[in-house]
């Protein structure tokens, strides 16, 4: 449960994680698609954790939502 420390960039590690199974959907946080539990319009709840949906990704998660349900 401790926070991991890594010098790659939010960007680099989007861009290794696979796309399938991991979204962005906030300048800080890439989420396990797998691991959502609820989704409202601007946030996601992971565990006890709800994680905003930023505007900037916020077309993307839609898109990702249309295909989900």
């Amino acid at each position: 449960t401790k926070p991991i420390l890594s010098l790659t960039s939010l960007k680099g590690l989007e861009e290794k994680l696979p796309a399938k199974k991991f979204m962005r959907i906030h300048r800080s946080f890439i989420v396990g698609l797998d691991k959502i539990q609820s989704v409202t319009r601007q946030s996601v709840q992971i565990g006890e954790v709800n994680i905003p949906v930023s505007d900037q990704f916020k077309d993307q998660f839609n898109k990702f939502l249309s295909r989900w349900v």
